[in-house]
């Protein structure tokens, strides 16, 4: 593809597709009816999500599968029915509770081997993630990760032993979306995290709960929503079908000016759902991401050492007035730690709370070394300020920008070291 049709192809409009509106707000109406969400980009997201299952299934140049996760920090949140109702409109859901490594190959290479139209792949609906990643299953879900995360992307592939044969190696494909739920506790890996679209539920009060589902009263009519969906896919793949057009939808300006690296191959994958649908899904597609962006900056979720950095940053944004240390020691950094973030940090991996030891270990992780360093105290083995900025500027989204009556020298998130 020379130049000039590159940058054409990425110019190009994609037209709405007839009826992409339609489906994707009935799509959207039949979730709403029996899930709450906390939030009205969240039933966006999912809805956008649930219709590019279909996509996936009709056009085979799309690479990308990504993940979707409902959590929450208690149970009867509705994680569960989230799933349940999402993996009925889905292009082949699988509600399959329970997930081990093992199934989750052979339910994907049998989808494999299905020849009518949009049967392949199959999307995957997991509960109870929190039980796999979970203290107590350490070293279990190591398969399961690899699959999940391998899965990601079409035509990726596991290798295993043949069990008999010992010269012999099987290829199994692993290709698949997947939409999983859990307690907000699950330690999921911050690779898995960051090809999931994640979803924070919280208990509904009386007046907004939603309808129960009974699937003798309800079935066939998230059945005729699903049928909808799939047909509205297999003509959308069709304006896809040549590689510029795909471009130039994946890589809409629109999309591409506010996304980059994982977050624009999974924000892209909505984008072109909502592109190809038309009407006013382009613009929640885009209020969803900005919305995203900002629950994501206010949040502390992910790996444990994420979660430290985002106290330390907290901790450092909150100094005295004008007065800080060159750095924090080990110790400090652990206190800081469980008093912003006691949930991650008071019983650190089901035991005693965080150790100034184990706040080696996680910094390190993000290339960080304890050194001899002065503190409020005199002198301790700890951390930079300097050095701690940036590693929050590489592993944690920017905070909020505050207003210029308030920017002062001294403002937070920059480095002040005393003499």
């Amino acid at each position: 593809m020379t130049e000039a049709e590159l940058l054409g192809a990425l110019q190009a409009q994609t037209r709405a597709t007839a009826g992409g509106a339609e489906a994707l707000e009935a799509t959207e109406r039949a979730i709403r009816r029996f899930v709450w969400f906390p939030e009205p980009w969240h039933l966006h997201v999912v809805t956008l999500w649930t219709a590019y299952t279909h996509l996936l299934t009709f056009s085979q140049s799309l690479p990308i599968a990504p993940r979707l996760g409902f959590f929450s920090g208690s149970p009867g949140s509705g994680k569960t029915r989230a799933l349940e109702i999402t993996s009925r409109l889905a292009a082949n859901g699988q509600d399959v509770g329970s997930l081990s490594a093992a199934a989750m190959l052979r339910i994907i290479s049998s989808a494999g081997r299905n020849e009518k139209p949009g049967g392949y792949p199959v999307t995957l609906f997991p509960d109870e993630l929190d039980r796999t990643y979970s203290a107590n299953s350490a070293g279990n879900q190591d398969d399961l990760t690899i699959i999940l995360n391998a899965g990601y992307k079409r035509g990726a592939v596991v290798l295993r032993a043949h069990k008999d044969k010992q010269d012999e190696v099987i290829r199994y494909d692993c290709f698949a979306p997947v939409a999983f739920a859990g307690l907000a506790t699950a330690k999921l890996p911050d690779a898995l995290l960051t090809r999931t679209f994640v979803v924070h539920m919280k208990r509904a009060r009386r007046e907004e709960r939603p309808d129960s589902f009974l699937p003798l009263a309800h079935a066939e009519n998230l059945e005729h929503v699903r049928a909808e969906l799939s047909e509205w896919a297999s003509g959308a793949a069709v304006e896809i079908a040549e590689p510029t057009a795909l471009l130039g939808l994946l890589l809409d300006g629109r999309i591409t000016s506010v996304t980059d690296g994982r977050d624009h191959e999974i924000w892209s994958c909505l984008f072109a759902v909502a592109a190809l649908a038309g009407g006013t899904w382009p613009e929640r597609c885009l209020a969803a991401l900005e919305s995203a962006k900002a629950e994501t900056a206010d949040r502390a979720d992910g790996s444990k050492s994420t979660r430290l950095l985002a106290a330390l940053r907290t901790h450092y944004a909150s100094r005295p007035a004008n007065i800080w240390p060159v750095g924090i020691s080990k110790q400090d950094a652990a206190t800081a730690a469980i008093n912003l973030d006691p949930l991650a940090f008071e019983r650190f991996d089901g035991r005693d709370e965080l150790r100034p030891d184990d706040v080696g270990a996680l910094l390190r992780e993000h290339g960080l070394k304890a050194v001899r360093v002065r503190v409020a105290n005199g002198r301790a083995y700890g951390y930079r300020w300097a050095d701690l900025q940036d590693a929050w500027e590489r592993a944690l989204p920017p905070l909020l920008e505050i207003e210029d009556e308030e920017n002062e020298p001294n403002a937070p998130g920059s480095i002040f070291e005393t003499q």
